[in-house]
């Protein structure tokens, strides 16, 4: 598989990005350019996201976090401080805890990795029937409720279906314990993708961690309060 990738900068210490799920490299643009001065920098899309190439069989979250491993011993690049939003920290949970790699530091934004409380595509469906019952009343619209379903999920293909079922159906709780790189947890306040209580879990369980509430922010709190993330990010990579 070949994945694309940007490497900036010849500094001694390395900050790998790991983007969430539909995203791609560019989603740490802000926070790549704002650290090369300090530390070489490693943007990466993951197979089947932005320009690497697509899925050519149903991945497994252990898949993701090898060919991040792969790329990184290609690169010589031995030792690492991790930067991950959302599925990217299921990826970096085991690049830490399974694989031989020096992780100094994680740094970890609504992070997924812990099975959710409630079925991700039975609440897919249920908030598409809603919404599309509410076209319905406006009576602009006239939708057959009764074949409605989740379309992000059908809209996929074969192995992306599989793929994503891999993902969102592999509970990582256990696997917190055993992480010993310090960690900082920032999490959106309003967070609906991966809710605060998974910080607080994450936070018990990692036995060297901190945890930053961004208030009034979401899932994607590093891009609406990116200056505010951007300080404490810093801050905790000096200290």
């Amino acid at each position: 598989m070949k994945i694309n990738y940007k490497l900036n900068g010849n500094k001694d210490e390395t900050v790998l990005f790991l983007h969430g799920w539909g995203a791609n490299l560019n989603s740490f643009s802000f926070f790549s350019k704002q650290l090369n001065g300090e530390y070489s920098t490693l943007q990466v899309d993951f197979s089947g996201f932005g320009e690497s190439e697509k899925l050519k069989y149903a991945f497994t979250v252990f898949d993701y976090a090898f060919e991040i491993f792969k790329l990184l011993k290609t690169l010589n690049i031995n030792s690492v401080i991790i930067i991950a939003h959302s599925f990217g920290v299921r990826v970096a949970i085991l690049l830490e805890t399974m694989f031989n790699l020096t992780v100094k530091k994680m740094i970890f934004i609504g992070g997924a990795g812990i099975k959710p409380k409630f079925n991700i595509i039975k609440t897919f469906k249920i908030y598409n029937y809603k919404f599309a019952k509410f076209l319905n009343k406006t009576k602009l619209f006239k939708i057959n409720l009764n074949k409605f379903g989740s379309l992000d999920y059908k809209q996929l293909n074969t192995i992306q279906k599989q793929t994503f079922l891999n993902i969102v159906n592999f509970d990582e709780t256990n696997l917190l314990k055993q992480i010993s790189s310090k960690t900082l947890l920032i999490w959106g306040e309003e967070d609906k993708e991966t809710p605060v209580y998974m910080a607080k879990i994450m936070n018990k369980k990692i036995k060297n961690s901190k945890l930053i509430i961004v208030k009034n922010a979401g899932h994607f709190c590093f891009l609406t309060h990116s200056n505010f993330v951007l300080f404490h990010v810093k801050n905790f990579l000096l200290n």
